[in-house]
């Protein structure tokens, strides 16, 4: 028990002074809350490069591969959505999932795309970010274990305006950028390592128009890591004020009184934590298609689960 609540401190700090990362996958454009799979199918533009399949022809083999148990780790989601003020929720358009294991000290970040194609408990198959919208965080832990075998532990979310906020309450972040980078970023800012403010990062996690959306979240783990590199050289006292700080900022569906009290026992576990990122989809395991209508990524979730648990997960 004294194992677990460490992991759960480390990765519950390392979530809070994080949440610089969680909004970054949003897209250019506010989408509406849907009110079903097809409404939300209809609005997405066919690409004339993918395969058009029907719904009918997606095969699921993801139970062919038997997930580990991993109810040792330590599993939270961080969640971006694409929301303004006065919205109501939104798409789930960045997810990054933070893998913990108590007796190794080792977490993994699995970026999950958006665009994924999966199967959403109690609706019609749909893109992975339409999960929290139709349902919020138990909708969203539900598509998780049905499509990848992981169990979610709980989720932390941002919007826009927290972002740029806890960005700029951890005095910025320094970013090495490519001139292409630096040129959309503007600013001032330019290529090279750069000190980016909360609006300036918020338009780095964003950038995908010079290459795509798998480049796009490595940024959002680049900025993750980021944080977590500046945050390990702040002492106790310093880690508590910022969680005051930025815990107002986000929702989540753990207690703040838990965060609070697990966040405490931090300090002594941060510097030793070794960290490694991911991406899902990868090569060779997805197809580029359009179903009703959609643009998205139909992933091989054999081959999906079988790098989630044999080399992703600190299992």
């Amino acid at each position: 028990m004294k194992n677990i609540k460490a992991v759960i401190s480390i990765i519950t700090m390392i979530a809070l002074i994080s949440g610089v990362a969680l909004f970054s996958g949003c897209s250019l454009f506010s989408e509406k809350e849907q009110q079903n799979a097809d409404e939300a199918s209809a609005q997405t533009t066919i690409s004339v490069t993918d395969d058009v399949i029907e719904p009918e022809d997606v095969t699921w083999n993801g139970d062919m591969f038997e997930a580990i148990n991993n109810d040792g780790l330590l599993n939270i989601l961080l969640i971006g959505q694409d929301r303004r003020p006065d919205e109501g929720r939104q798409r789930s358009d960045c997810m990054i999932l933070c893998s913990l294991n108590p007796e190794t000290n080792e977490l993994s970040m699995i970026s999950f795309l958006r665009d994924l194609y999966v199967q959403i408990p109690g609706y019609s198959d749909n893109r992975l970010n339409a999960a929290y919208v139709f349902g919020g965080f138990d909708l969203i832990k539900e598509t998780f274990n049905l499509n990848f075998g992981v169990n979610i532990d709980g989720c932390l979310e941002v919007d826009f305006d927290s972002f740029e906020q806890i960005v700029d309450i951890v005095g910025g972040v320094d970013i090495e950028l490519t001139s292409a980078e630096a040129e959309i970023v503007g600013s001032g800012a330019t290529e090279g390592l750069c000190h980016l403010n909360g609006e300036q990062a918020l338009t780095y996690t964003r950038i995908r128009k010079i290459d795509s959306d798998f480049q796009r979240t490595e940024r959002q783990r680049t900025l993750l890591n980021a944080v977590f590199s500046k945050m390990k050289g702040c002492g106790l006292t310093e880690l508590m004020t910022l969680v005051s700080e930025i815990l107002p900022l986000m929702t989540t569906d753990m207690t703040d009184d838990d965060l609070m009290s697990l966040a405490f026992n931090l300090a002594s576990s941060l510097s030793e934590l070794k960290i490694e990122n991911y991406g899902v989809p990868s090569s060779g395991n997805y197809q580029n298609a359009t179903i009703n209508g959609m643009a998205v990524l139909v992933p091989d979730l054999y081959e999906i689960k079988k790098l989630i648990f044999e080399e992703y997960l600190p299992v």
